[in-house]
This record gives C-alpha cells, structure tokens and sequence, in this order.
C-alpha cells in the first residue's frame, strides 16, 4: 500500500499538472478559419432550406391529389 506522504506528493504533482497551460499555435489556414465553419453552415442551411422549399412548391402547385375513382367490379359474389 502507499504511504500517505507519497499520495500527498501525487496530489500536488497532479494538480500542478492539471493547472499547467500547453500552447497551441494558431493555423492561418482558411479551412480552419471561423469564416470557413461560418460559411459552410450558411450553405448547408440553405441546401435544407432550398430543398424543403422546392418540395413545398412542387406539391402546392404541381402535385395532383385527386383520388381516382374506384373501379367498379360487376359478376362480383358477395362475402357470406
């Protein structure tokens, strides 16, 4: 088993670990850039929103929804 003074030391080692700050260099790359993520999601939801569109036009304005009458079958035996 660990001695208490050894799980103290830990601690602080893994505190001062957890404080520590690693720096990250920065990417000018403009894939990576806020306006590319900003750009993209403009796009993405206008691609929904155009296609949500286009079928909405399509069935108020193109689509025929009249049923076709039933046909009528004559010779028929009734059930029972």
């Amino acid at each position: 088993m660990a001695s208490p003074s050894m799980l103290t030391n830990l601690a602080a080692v893994v505190k001062e670990a957890k404080d520590e700050e690693i720096p990250v260099p920065k990417s000018d790359d403009f894939f990576e850039s806020k306006t590319f993520r900003l750009l993209t999601l403009i796009l993405y939801m206008g691609g929904v929103s155009g296609m949500g569109l286009t079928l909405a036009m399509y069935y108020l304005f193109i689509w025929d929804s009249r049923m076709p009458p039933l046909p009528v079958f004559k010779h028929t035996h009734p059930i029972g």
